[in-house]
């Protein structure tokens, strides 16, 4: 009787061929977990989701940006308009960017995925990757914010424009009625 127990191989682990199956079989014959022994035979360890493997193939600024040099000094001197001055080895992520050359979008080589997150909570954006972060419903105003005086006139004139009778009716009772229709509603 042969006291080596019996292994089941997965189908996974047939196709990738005879020396995965050896690999496969001795690894749970010394005891190892089918998940490790997966792992062994198919030479495919766990991804790592690191700040340097986050960042890896990037490159900095000047790398990003190859052959768009305009390109990329117009970014900088929008970030330094912003009160940014970008390093050298910052990666620049435009996804991040809520405008050209927006300071959140340069992510420092010490900050990776952690500065990334930051960003995406701060703004309440959903992000779903090497960062994951749930989007937030976004906040009203607390206050009411007066409508602009050239809205305001704005409005007026359309309504003026779409009804001439209007032109008899009193300028701030019209105004009265564009902010009411326009402007931002009681609490």
């Amino acid at each position: 009787m042969s006291s080596k127990k019996k292994v089941i191989v997965p189908e996974f682990i047939v196709r990738a061929g005879a020396y995965a199956i050896s690999i496969y079989v001795e690894s749970i014959r010394k005891g190892n977990s089918r998940a490790m022994a997966e792992m062994f035979a198919l030479r495919s360890p766990p991804g790592l989701v690191t700040d340097c493997t986050f960042l890896a193939n990037r490159g900095t600024l000047a790398s990003q940006f190859q052959g768009d040099e305009g390109v990329m000094a117009d970014v900088i001197a929008a970030a330094k308009r912003n009160g940014y001055t970008p390093n050298a080895n910052d990666v620049y992520l435009s996804q991040l960017a809520a405008f050209p050359g927006d300071p959140a979008a340069f992510v420092p080589a010490t900050g990776g995925r952690g500065h990334v997150q930051k960003v995406c909570e701060d703004r309440g954006w959903a992000c779903e990757g090497s960062v994951k972060t749930k989007a937030r419903e976004q906040e009203k105003p607390t206050e009411n914010i007066k409508l602009g005086t050239d809205l305001v006139e704005s409005n007026v004139d359309k309504m003026v424009k779409k009804n001439p009778d209007l032109k008899r009716v009193d300028r701030r009772d019209l105004r009265a009625e564009a902010i009411a229709k326009h402007g931002m509603q009681g609490k």
